[in-house]
């Protein structure tokens, strides 16, 4: 008796069980796989939600293709691919073994969870002498072709500046310098920080450092307020209507750095803070100011964790943006729709923009959700 596309979903599929299959002797999936694999089936959001109900239905009798992630390491990378693009026949399965453990998939789930995370202290060296090292590993990722996000590449020019000057490209100079003897501010703040750390920096770059802040931090009040109008608030009315969230707010804006959610590759895949407000703003619950986006759908994760599922996804399909901004220097990169993004339980929307920013990152709504809000 073959197994049903239904049948196969209930056992590993709805949970995401790794899954051992044999194949029925000179099927196709034998003649290509070999005897026996080890794969996670993978399934598009509209799929998952399309055999919710039909499970519901018995007997099952659907068969099919079921696309998989193989997890061995005999496969070449062309199988493997087909596995993922094509799939596997139900009908070539002679039998299925999974581990009977508790369920980890939170595709049902409306709870929010949290990512375990192990903290490491770090203690830092006197006068600034890590600086050194975060210097050269920065030189190290430029030499690999890595890109960097553009508070990283302000950083490692002024860096440069300060320990290599005399090596400073004339393409880097034009980088450093907004006029012939005026810095881009973003690099001197750099800058004036290493010599701040190490215990350098004269009186008159102390009162520049603190003319820079002033200015970071009016810039701060502009970007914030903009993003909270959007919201349907603003800068004033928040500060009548619930200061200490303002002030929450106010602290994470002024000292948010970008973040690059990529490892490798040319192209840095990032977040600034344009990115950070759009999303949070309506997509994380913590974040939310008022009613505004109750529409939209949050992650299920707090706060603190977001971050790092976002770098989950993004490395999920790195290779592929990369060779997406590799070939094509007018158009973004998207995921959305049946091409949506599966991680811990839920789908994911983004768009990544020329220059690797994402601009938009958010959880896909799903039906049990839109049935549970009416």
């Amino acid at each position: 008796m073959d197994y049903t596309t239904e049948e196969i979903y209930v056992l590993v599929g709805k949970d995401d069980k790794t899954a051992n299959l044999t194949f029925k002797y000179q099927s196709e999936s034998q003649k290509l796989y070999g005897d026996f694999i080890t794969v996670v089936f993978i399934y598009s959001q509209k799929e998952r939600e399309l055999l919710d109900e039909k499970i519901k239905e018995l007997p099952f009798k659907n068969t099919g293709f079921i696309k998989a992630r193989y997890l061995g390491r005999e496969l070449g990378e062309k199988k493997k691919e087909r596995l993922i693009q094509i799939g596997v026949d139900s009908q070539d399965i002679s039998e299925i073994l999974y581990f009977t453990h508790p369920p980890e998939n939170t595709f049902h789930s409306r709870t929010v969870r949290t990512i375990d995370t192990i903290e490491i202290p770090i203690s830092t060296a006197p006068k600034g002498e890590d600086l050194n090292w975060h210097y050269g590993f920065r030189k190290k990722l430029i030499k690999e072709e890595i890109g960097l996000s553009p508070r990283e590449r302000n950083s490692y020019l002024a860096g440069k500046y300060y320990f290599e000057k005399e090596k400073l490209t004339d393409l880097e100079n034009q980088e450093i310098y907004f006029e012939p003897t005026v810095m881009n501010q973003d690099i001197e703040w750099e800058y004036l920080t290493i010599k701040y750390l190490r215990e350098e920096i004269t009186e008159d770059e102390r009162k520049r450092m603190t003319k820079i802040l002033q200015i970071k931090k009016s810039e701060t009040n502009q970007i914030l307020d903009k993003y909270l109008q959007d919201a349907g608030s603003s800068l004033k009315k928040l500060s009548k209507e619930n200061i200490e969230q303002l002030v929450d707010i106010y602290i994470k804006v002024l000292h948010f750095h970008d973040r690059r959610l990529n490892v490798v590759g040319k192209t840095p895949i990032y977040i600034d803070v344009h990115s950070y407000l759009h999303i949070y703003f309506r997509h994380v619950e913590e974040m939310q100011v008022n009613k505004q986006f109750e529409h939209k759908d949050n992650f299920q994760w707090k706060e603190e964790n977001v971050f790092t599922v976002m770098e989950n996804v993004i490395q999920q399909i790195n290779k592929e943006i990369q060779n997406h901004f590799e070939k094509d220097t007018k158009n973004r990169y998207s995921r959305y729709g049946e091409q949506s993004i599966y991680f811990e339980g839920d789908y994911y929307t983004f768009h990544i923009e020329q220059g690797g920013r994402i601009s938009t990152f958010h959880k896909n709504k799903k039906k049990q959700d839109e049935k549970a809000s009416h």
